[in-house]
């Protein structure tokens, strides 16, 4: 399988990866794109590769690699664009970015790794320099930043903040999703504690059967721990199916 990406080369050049080698460009016309092996000025490996400029397709096989073969540093190298890519396009906390992207290497590739603490501080260097909108880090924080309580479409998300506590509980919910909640007739809870925030004790989330499918309709992050502050919360819930999608 053929992935071609602009990340793994000083220069940015695009670089091709296929059966567990790499290949950057060297030159186009305006039918085909030749590559040559990344290892070309390291190890004068002379392979190379044709694709179709449109298609991407192969038109002309590798010839033979006189390289040795290293599938850790191809590995080492996806891990790195998975991690730019996370953190750049996600809301994703730095550890978790850190465990969706190890998931699938060897031993062998994780054992290259920074420590995990290194890998963090550079995902936050990374948002910092692309003027990221930093989650908060304390469950005490006056208020959620504004361009996090709106969807990509600028629809409202953020639905209720009972503000700072220990029982702090945030709900969170798009007008499509509040729609399907005021159509459905079928629902289904799903909790999990592995994936929540460190400042949160719990995310809880709130399928809809809609057109044969279940999807996700509404969430909450909670760091209620006791069953008061949980039956006056999920009153809120069961307020939201007579909530308009506009209010």
């Amino acid at each position: 399988m053929i992935t071609i990406s602009t990340f793994g080369t000083t220069k940015r050049k695009p670089l091709l990866d296929y059966n567990g080698h790499s290949y950057v460009k060297d030159r186009s016309t305006t039918e085909k794109i030749y590559w040559r092996c990344s290892r070309y000025s390291t190890q004068h490996c002379r392979s190379r590769l044709h694709t179709c400029i449109l298609t991407n397709n192969i038109v002309k096989p590798p010839t033979e690699h006189s390289c040795t073969f290293d599938g850790t540093t191809l590995e080492l190298r996806k891990f790195d664009q998975q991690l730019i890519d996370r953190a750049k396009s996600t809301q994703e906390a730095p550890d978790m970015i850190v465990t969706n992207c190890i998931k699938g290497m060897s031993d062998q590739a994780v054992s290259r790794l920074p420590i995990r603490d290194n890998i963090k501080r550079r995902i936050r260097k990374i948002r910092s320099k692309n003027d990221y909108t930093a989650v908060p880090n304390d469950p005490n924080f006056l208020s959620i930043p504004s361009a996090l309580c709106k969807t990509q479409r600028n629809s409202q998300f953020l639905r209720s903040d009972t503000g700072p506590g220990d029982d702090r509980i945030l709900i969170f919910a798009s007008d499509e999703q509040l729609g399907i909640l005021q159509s459905a007739h079928h629902f289904m809870s799903d909790g999990t504690f592995k994936v929540v925030p460190e400042e949160f004790y719990q995310l809880y989330i709130i399928h809809a059967v809609y057109r044969d499918h279940v999807t996700p309709s509404l969430g909450w992050q909670t760091q209620y721990q006791t069953d008061s502050v949980f039956a006056h919360n999920i009153h809120k819930f069961g307020a939201l199916a007579f909530l308009s999608p506009n209010d």
